[in-house]
This record gives C-alpha cells, structure tokens and sequence, in this order.
C-alpha cells in the first residue's frame, strides 16, 4: 500500500461561514508499506508501526518540527506536529 506523507499548510485562521478556503498540501514524501497478512500486520496497522513511521518522517531531510505533516494511508491517516489552531 502506498503511504504519502505532505506538508500541512499553516492555517489562515480565517472563519469559513458558508464556504471553504483552499488550502495547499505539498507532498514530500512517498513510500509503500508492507501488503498485510493475518500473520504480519502492514506497518500503518498498527500502533507501534504509526510511531515507527512518524520516526522514520523525523529522521529525514525534509522534516521540519516546526511543521507539520499529514501521512495517508487508505485505512490509516494519522498527523506529525499538527494542532488544530
């Protein structure tokens, strides 16, 4: 399965009433998790596999803590530095 990891763009802090605001996700990064099995889990299936992926994003050069990331997956989607404003 394929895992991309984008960039958050930092939020206008605009209201949005009755309409939405585009908004700019820069992919970064991209890599494939291992196909599941009964007996091996892919990685994003797990707990510890999303905290290995998150470290694996932290070690690289793109990776900016002040930042933060989005990592999709198409049944796991989890965040890295994000904080709702």
């Amino acid at each position: 399965m394929l895992i991309r990891v984008l960039e958050i763009a930092e939020s206008t802090g605009n209201f949005h009433f009755d309409r939405g605001e585009p908004q700019t996700f820069m992919e970064v990064d991209w890599f494939r998790d291992e196909q599941p099995t009964p007996d091996s889990p892919g990685m994003m299936e797990t707990e510890e596999g999303r905290a290995q992926i998150a470290d694996f994003v932290k070690g690289k050069r793109y990776y900016d803590p002040t930042k933060a990331y989005l990592v999709l997956h198409p049944g796991y989607s989890f965040t890295i530095n994000y904080s709702a404003p």
